[in-house]
This record gives C-alpha cells, sequence and structure tokens, in this order.
C-alpha cells in the first residue's frame, strides 16, 4: 500500500544506480555454458565486457549500470551477476507483439480524461498502475522517478489552491510592466504575450477552483506528481517517460488519466509551492498527473495534424 501524501518509485533500493561506486560489482561468465557469440559484449552500453579469444572477459565491471541487459540478452544463461540474480529475470512472453497497426490504434484512441467520478481509487490500484511503468526508459538506467501521491479532497486540494495562488500572482507581476519585463527576460516576450492573452480565462477557472468547482484537476480523487534528482533535462525526460506509460496504462486499468501541465508549471516555476507540496530540494517535477474513474466515454478519435519531418542534410 502507498501511504498518501508520501513519495513511492517502482522498485526502490532493489537495482544498483550509477551514482553509487561499482568496485564490488562481479559480472562473470560460465565457461561451460557460453557460446561465445559476443551478444553480451554487442548489447553492454557501458562496454563492461571483451569478446576474446578464449571466451567473454569483464574486464570494467565497475562501469555497469545495472541494466541487465547482458544477462538478458544471453541465449544460454551463462551470465551471472552478482548485483541481478537470475531469479529476478522474468521470460519473455510467447504471446506475439504487437503489430504497428495494432499499436497505433492503442495510441491514438487513448484520451485525455477532464471527467472523473466521486469514485475513489484504492491504494491497491494506485500502485499497480505506478508499478506498470517499472520498465519504462531512464537516463543511464538511473530508475530515479519517485511519485508524489495526493489522495482525497483535502490533500488534492491543497495542491490545486498551490497551483492556482500561483497564477493568481503571476497576473498581478504581469499588470506591472517592470515585473513583466523581467518575466519576459526569462520566458520569453512571446509567452509572457500568450499568458497575457489566455489570464482572463485562466483565472476564471482557478478562481472558480478555489471556490469550490474543480477547474483545475476535475474532481480526480487522485493526483501524482513525478520528479526525479539529476541533471534537470534528464530528470524531467525521465519523468515525462514514466508519465506517458501511466497515461497509457490507466485506461487498461479502468481509470482515466490527465496530464497537467498548469500545476507541473507552477511547481517547476515556484519553489515555494515545490517545498509546500513535499518535492525534495534538488530534484525537478517532470509531470503532474490527475487520476481516476472517468465519467463518460468517448465514441469518436479527433483529427490530428500530421506529424512535420525535417530531415538533417549537410
Amino acid at each position: 500500500m502507498v501511504p498518501a501524501g508520501l513519495a513511492a518509485g517502482p522498485n526502490r533500493g532493489m537495482v544498483p544506480r550509477m551514482s553509487v561506486a561499482r568496485e564490488n560489482v562481479s559480472v562473470t561468465a560460465d565457461g561451460a555454458l557460453c557460446a561465445r557469440c559476443g551478444d553480451c559484449a554487442a548489447t553492454c552500453p557501458a562496454e563492461v565486457f571483451t569478446l576474446a579469444d578464449d571466451g567473454i572477459r569483464t574486464d570494467n565491471p565497475g562501469r555497469c549500470i545495472g541494466c541487465g541487459h547482458c544477462v538478458a540478452v544471453c541465449p544460454r544463461g551463462a551470465l551471472v551477476h552478482s548485483d541481478l540474480p537470475a531469479d529476478r529475470f522474468a521470460p519473455l512472453s510467447d504471446d506475439p507483439p504487437l503489430d504497428l497497426e495494432r499499436m497505433r490504434r492503442l495510441l491514438r484512441e487513448r484520451r485525455t480524461c477532464r471527467r472523473f467520478t466521486a469514485e475513489e481509487v484504492s491504494p491497491a490500484e494506485l500502485e499497480a498502475l505506478f508499478e506498470a511503468t517499472a520498465h519504462a526508459p531512464t537516463s543511464t538506467n538511473s530508475q530515479n522517478v519517485r511519485f508524489l501521491l495526493f489522495t482525497g479532497g483535502d490533500r488534492v486540494g491543497k495542491l490545486a489552491r498551490l497551483t492556482c495562488g500561483y497564477y493568481l500572482k503571476l497576473r498581478r507581476q504581469l499588470e506591472n510592466p517592470f515585473s513583466r519585463m523581467a518575466i519576459a527576460a526569462v520566458v520569453g516576450r512571446k509567452t509572457v504575450e500568450a499568458y497575457r492573452l489566455r489570464m482572463p480565462a485562466i483565472v476564471s477557472a482557478f478562481e472558480r477552483t478555489l471556490a469550490g468547482e474543480d477547474r483545475l484537476f476535475y474532481g480526480a480523487p487522485a493526483v501524482a506528481v513525478l520528479y526525479a534528482a539529476g541533471l534537470p533535462h534528464l530528470a524531467s525526460a525521465n519523468g515525462n517517460l514514466a508519465a506517458m506509460e501511466l497515461l497509457l496504462a490507466a485506461p487498461a486499468a479502468g481509470l482515466g488519466a490527465c496530464y497537467n501541465g498548469f500545476a507541473l508549471t507552477a511547481l517547476v516555476r515556484d519553489r515555494k509551492a515545490r517545498r509546500a507540496a513535499g518535492v525534495p530540494d534538488g530534484c525537478t517535477p517532470a509531470a503532474v498527473v490527475a487520476i481516476g474513474r472517468p465519467a463518460g466515454r468517448f465514441h469518436r478519435v479527433p483529427p490530428r495534424n500530421r506529424r512535420r519531418i525535417i530531415r538533417f542534410e549537410e
């Protein structure tokens, strides 16, 4: 069970991190099983292995990032990793993988949910949803994404008030020409003008939210803030990769989910809001996702613009 308001992370503490000294890592190949195919050496991103005439050598175990790909790719199970015992590796499914058309259908039929019922989502359901993102890629296998979970009206309401407070303060700042110039120097003039254009609608929605009509999280009974430590751009990327898997997994669990850029912006821009929400210092908020049971269903897929592809040329 994941206690409300506490950080949770898939498999936390179970897999070695790159930031930990790796001098004691041992990766060996069983000579009786090893086929000397070299797949482990070709797959390893840290170049731990060397394919020699007499077999596989592990010359640089301290470089290991703990991804486990060497063990996973070995066709004969010859690799033994001291930090990743064989019984923790799951066999691949015999089911055929989704073809591209079925995958495209899954991706295009996913919809953002902005209508939630009042029914709660159980801690077990939330934990299962978060665990579904455990294999989302992270830079150097850091697996550093954490989920800060808000459940119930009081806790979700606190995050809503922090978000609304940020935008009401931003409105006052944009009304001041000197503050407006300072903000433009950071985010750009176009962004400032876009906010000024939209600010009346934003303020109206958030004033209604503060008055009890939730126009931010749409009555969702749970909200997850995904954050990560490390270099901000990589921490943000790691959290967003996990958030995308969460958004895709939610419908399979009978749940709806909504990625909330308003709350994310408030947490990224406002240190006081970030601390009040419980994001540790030194960590980057990467995504905010509202979760609940959808009220209503969609009947059609709305159109989207085709992707623009710009080919690099010398």
